[in-house]
């Protein structure tokens, strides 16, 4: 039995969507923004899908902007502000965030935007008050992931919405993470860009969406037709649109549920490894933590080797680390906690989805313990590995 354990890099497609998908094909649909009889039935595709994704986070549906995924959406919101003619020169950001954030403002910062990426401590948690003292007249934007992909870190935002409305600032949150995971509420939240993956929550990858309170707070990106309210030109992937509409709608039934059966098993998962791994260090927050997700730090093994191991075991997991050059480098979300370059190498992320069953936790639990095991033995025999 193959048991995959990284639904933060991806979750499997939901039965739901699939329906979904073959009732769209059998329907016939065609151009969205055609005339005929057709184009119009993609239109209501394309809208119902539309409002089902506004339902889940708590917005209109004209707020939802789609787009080809959260990569594009986290690009979008970056560029689109600072394309502003509003003469402000600050994103204020963090040390821990995904790639498609940092990537973008090592772009704006080099052409003479000025950066400020706040630092986490050692639960991967960025400070409000941090974050607060540098929101000012001088600050355009102010972007942060609401969860972390790689640890699980739930951030608290307290303040930082409306100080970023006082000072005229737009406040961007990346919930492509949160999404599916915990409650996820643009009025509660009170941003005014927040990024969404279809691909996280069971749809396929290659759509994702941007939240938009005031398409006035943006600048499209793409030049194009009107399509997506004139915010991102191009023909609207339907199928894809279709797919996180069923997936948003199959999240929001059962989203209590879903996470609460989650906790239970990642607490189980982590309760058996730290009994029979002696020394299994835990980076994930002790609390505010993803319900799904965990990264551990393995004693006395690499943790690309181990990655392997349990793959040809069946287990798929991930590192949580970029490749660069063909080589496996660090965490900079263990080092921006204070990890040190050894730990963040022998850590492993394991996440859990909506199709992870008990069976399939206490199955991976027994191959971890046993793959451990073997490869600490064989690579560093000076520490005490206790028998099977």
């Amino acid at each position: 039995m193959s048991i995959y354990l990284d639904h933060n890099a991806g979750s499997p497609i939901r039965p739901e969507v699939r329906d979904a998908i073959g009732a769209l094909l059998e329907s016939g649909a065609a151009n969205p923004s055609s005339v005929h009889r057709r184009g119009q039935n993609a239109r209501r595709w394309l809208e119902e899908a539309r409002r089902q994704l506004a339902l889940l986070i708590g917005a209109h549906p004209r707020q939802v902007v789609f787009c080809s995924g959260g990569t594009e959406a986290n690009n979008l919101a970056i560029a689109g502000v600072i394309a502003l003619p509003a003469g402000r020169r600050r994103i204020v950001s963090s040390s821990i965030e995904h790639s498609s954030i940092l990537k973008p403002l090592a772009r704006a910062e080099a052409d003479g935007m000025e950066v400020v990426r706040i630092a986490p401590d050692r639960q991967g948690r960025i400070q409000p008050r941090d974050v607060l003292a540098h929101i000012d007249q001088h600050t355009a934007l102010v972007t942060l992931g609401l969860a972390n992909s790689e640890v699980g870190t739930i951030q608290n935002f307290f303040g930082v919405s409306a100080q970023c409305q006082a000072a005229g600032a737009v406040f961007h949150i990346d919930a492509a993470q949160a999404l599916g995971r915990i409650a996820v509420d643009v009025s509660e939240s009170g941003c005014d860009l927040m990024t969404l993956s279809g691909h996280k929550i069971g749809a396929p990858a290659g759509i994702g969406a941007l939240f938009v309170r005031d398409p006035s707070m943006i600048v499209a990106q793409l030049a194009g037709g009107p399509q997506e309210h004139g915010l991102r030109a191009g023909t609207p992937n339907l199928i894809g649109a279709v797919a996180f509409g069923a997936a948003a709608a199959a999240v929001r039934a059962r989203l209590d549920e879903e996470s609460a059966r989650m906790a239970a098993l990642r607490d189980f998962m982590l309760s058996r490894l730290m009994a029979e791994i002696p020394g299994l260090c835990l980076n994930s927050p002790d609390d505010r933590l993803l319900p799904n997700t965990l990264n551990l730090a393995f004693p006395a093994v690499s943790g690309e080797t181990m990655l392997i191991a349990l793959d040809l075991e069946g287990v798929e997991v991930s590192m949580g680390s970029a490749c660069a050059a063909g080589a496996v480098e660090p965490s900079h979300v263990l080092i921006a906690m204070g990890r040190s370059v050894e730990i963040a190498r022998s850590s492993l992320r394991l996440s859990l989805g909506w199709s992870t069953t008990a069976d399939e936790v206490e199955e991976a639990c027994r191959r971890i313990v046993t793959v451990w095991r073997r490869i600490a033995r064989s690579g560093n025999r000076s520490i005490e590995v206790p028998a099977s």
